[in-house]
């Protein structure tokens, strides 16, 4: 009797045992998204750097009048310190996925929510660039209709209905394609990190 006892308190003991490498395992597949996540960072904090500096140039490559500088380059400024504020979060939850070793669950829901709040963050930071783009857009066609002698009263209604609706429909695909390259660039990975942190959830 005391032997059956025994055998029972060891079986159920090394089915408890089952689980845990299982768990562990899938906690430290988490490290393969994440390291693809920190890739995918450290090329968007370049280009995005890049793209900063070179749109800095574009009163020039557009033929801007001097006296068009003071316009642009203000919304410029304002750019660059929105710019500034986001590029340090994004390199702050770098730094935390950096710290992440796969070892509690815990921490991987941490980098989870901090994933999806960045992807938030990303997704404003597009939207919020498009002032500055619609801005440098309407001062090259003002240029463009200055080079030719007229103004934007002089266009036919007709004509500014359809340069309204252009931007319109302009502006909506920017928003959509930010949607859809956040999603592409990190939904996936969120998904990733979402399905490992379900499995590991019942166990």
């Amino acid at each position: 009797m005391n032997f059956d006892q025994l055998k029972n308190e060891w079986n159920n003991e090394n089915n408890e045992d089952i689980n845990i490498p299982d768990s562990i395992k899938k906690l430290k597949e988490s490290k393969h998204p994440i390291e693809r996540i920190q890739r995918t960072m450290k090329r968007e904090f370049v280009m995005q750097v890049i793209a900063i500096i070179l749109i800095a140039f574009f009163p020039f490559q557009f033929g801007f009048p001097s006296s068009q500088y003071v316009i642009y380059y203000t919304s410029y400024a304002m750019l660059v310190v929105i710019s500034s504020y986001y590029l340090y979060g994004f390199y702050q939850f770098y730094k935390q996925t950096e710290l992440y070793t796969g070892n509690t669950r815990n921490s991987l829901w941490k980098i989870y929510y901090e994933l999806r709040l960045n992807m938030e963050r990303y997704q404003s930071f597009g939207f919020l660039l498009l002032p500055h783009f619609l801005l440098t857009i309407g001062l090259a066609i003002y240029n463009q209709l200055e080079e030719k002698g007229k103004s934007i009263s002089d266009l036919a209604s007709s004509h500014q209905q359809t340069l309204i609706l252009v931007v319109l429909i302009g502006t909506l695909f920017v928003v959509a394609s930010i949607v859809l390259w956040t999603k592409y660039i990190y939904g996936r990975y969120a998904k990733q990190l979402e399905t490992i942190l379900n499995e590991t959830e019942y166990e």
